[in-house]
């Protein structure tokens, strides 16, 4: 029984890592600037950019993408954009 569920939790981490860079590719592909959507349309050019430097947003794509694993097998999942709170405490609430 050890066996089964060894290989099962084994099977399990490439799926969980081809679902994570699908999510972190198609977070990566929707139109508009994070940034810009957070601080609002009265937000000006320079405050924009200070948020998209706090948000690692202006650093390459690769180095996005390893600190998002990193922080997600650490479950550390951010703030929602939308919601302007931890994701842990949405999933909650919706839950």
């Amino acid at each position: 029984m050890w066996r089964v569920l060894l290989q099962r939790v084994l099977m399990l981490l490439p799926v969980l890592f081809i679902v994570g860079t699908v999510v972190f590719l198609l977070i990566h592909l929707t139109p508009g600037d994070p940034a810009a959507f957070m601080l609002g349309p009265d937000a000006t050019p320079a405050d924009v950019d200070r948020l998209r430097s706090a948000l690692g947003l202006d650093r390459p794509l690769p180095v996005q993408y390893a600190q998002w694993m990193y922080r997600a097998v650490q479950g550390d999942l951010g703030a929602s954009i939308f919601l302007r709170k931890p994701v842990p405490a949405a999933i909650l609430e919706r839950l």
